[in-house]
């Protein structure tokens, strides 16, 4: 089997060679995106310069930071509290492309590690949906905990494969296909990826990324939009999976992005020419905006199919229950002293022996595969009461009046944030708490004689 080095087979589409390999031998600088549902970009600027570090808003998107000298963005009472995510700067591209519109019910095919999936969800200004599959489960659990941190009450996690999930056919506004590559794009993040190119791997990977792409457009509905994108330079898996797959099904729309470089998606490769709107795709070099590599193309459906595929037998195999008992909710509004009208529009399930959850009303889950997850956990039953969770509390705790306990600097916040009880003297009533740090909701707290036993959950804790 013969090899190529990642870079060299491209360098006859750079415009500057020397550039982008000076760009691959620099550290990738750290990139934020500011979450909606929890704060502002204004106040993670000014949380950013607190903690000393100099950052720059990003032309191009207005939730987006980027810094050249954080080394551990995720280590911060910030981040624990989910005020922001780290992600690489230029795979934000995908869920901006995608454009998801209130009331939309939108699936993101391969949804872990859940950044896309957030940008998505923030977007619909709640009303629609998402449904976030993820085929491993070790990244689901990973998918899980980025949901639950960040607050997202209009999503649905399920676990299945991609190129076989029994949905129904075109029953999706829009899709998204972040499909598993090679990764060369994402060099400067990871050293351990300068390696060579693989041509036996890249076709294994290329059979993969065309399931997913067909499935993703028996899902979407005509005239609706499936985003296909990938973290690699290879025309094999970016340019020729789109070519092999979409035949008259649809077409490729623009996907330029003001203010930022790109360049035209390839109508030929080697020996292979490709079909002639793949113009309109976006090719992002790491010297084009200092980030690191990546493909993006934009596919309107078009057609309706005389006999689309059917979807499996719909069973209730799940699942979750709508919980039409409002005690529930009416004992966490007293504990708290929060107005119920906080939670106008949401509604509670039971899913499982001991955890209700609460989701926008119309976030459904589906029929098949069964849903792991319904919006976040809300609360536990205990034999006489009820735990409230760290997620719920860190969503809706700003709303909270009574039984809250502010801690008065950062080391008292760490140190709940990592698990860790602490003497303190409070007015709130022996019980379950909401912990609070200043603008930082930190969430649930054991309050029993003079200490804080703090419950935040072993996912959620600060690293």
């Amino acid at each position: 089997m013969t090899t190529e080095p990642s870079f060299t087979r491209y360098l006859s589409l750079i415009d500057d060679p020397e550039a982008f390999q000076a760009c691959l031998a620099r550290p990738l600088p750290t990139c934020i995106w500011a979450n909606p549902l929890k704060t502002t970009p204004e106040a993670v600027a000014k949380f950013m310069q607190a903690q000393g570090v100099e950052c720059e808003s990003r032309p191009w998107h207005k939730n987006v930071f980027r810094s050249r000298n954080w080394d551990k963005p995720g280590s911060t009472v910030g981040f624990a509290a989910g005020w922001y995510n780290v992600q690489e700067e230029i795979s934000l591209t995908a869920a901006r492309v995608l454009d998801p519109q209130p009331g939309e019910c939108i699936l993101d095919l391969c949804a872990a590690p859940g950044c896309k999936t957030v940008q998505i969800a923030s977007r619909l200004a709640g009303s629609g949906m998402v449904v976030a599959n993820e085929v491993q489960i070790p990244r689901l659990a990973i998918l899980q905990t980025m949901l639950n941190r960040m607050g997202l009450l209009n999503t649905i996690v399920t676990n299945d494969d991609g190129g076989t999930i029994p949905l129904p056919p075109h029953s999706f506004d829009r899709v998204l296909v972040d499909a598993p590559c090679s990764g060369e794009g994402a060099m400067r993040k990871s050293r351990a990826s300068w390696k060579e190119w693989n041509p036996q791997y890249s076709r294994q990977i290329a059979s993969t990324q065309r399931k997913l792409l067909d499935r993703a457009l028996q899902f979407v509905k005509p005239g609706g939009i499936v985003v296909y994108s990938t973290c690699t330079f290879a025309p094999e898996e970016n340019e020729a999976t789109i070519d092999a797959v979409l035949g008259d099904r649809g077409y490729v729309e623009p996907a330029e992005i003001p203010a930022l470089r790109g360049m035209p998606g390839l109508l030929q490769w080697k020996q292979q020419s490709f079909r002639a709107d793949l113009v309109r795709a976006q090719r992002y070099f790491p010297h084009f905006n200092d980030t690191g590599g990546f493909f993006v193309a934009r596919i309107r459906r078009t057609d309706v199919e005389l006999n689309p595929p059917t979807a499996e037998p719909e069973t209730y195999q799940h699942q979750a229950t709508p919980l039409d008992n409002s005690y529930p909710l009416e004992w966490f509004c007293q504990r708290f002293g929060i107005d119920p009208a906080v939670f106008s529009g949401l509604r509670l399930w039971v899913k499982g022996k001991d955890k209700i959850w609460i989701a926008e009303t119309a976030c459904e889950p589906t029929l098949q595969p069964m849903a792991q997850t319904i919006g976040i956990p809300f609360l536990r039953l205990l034999s006489r009461t009820f735990k409230p969770t760290t997620s719920a509390l860190q969503r809706f705790g700003r709303y909270a009046t009574r039984n809250i306990i502010e801690l008065n600097n950062c080391e008292a916040a760490w140190q709940f944030l990592a698990g860790q009880s602490q003497h303190i003297q409070a007015s709130a009533n022996s019980g379950y708490v909401h912990v609070r740090y200043g603008s930082f909701e930190l969430g649930c707290g054991l309050y029993q004689q003079g200490c804080l036993y703090s419950q935040v959950p072993k996912n959620l804790r600060a690293k």
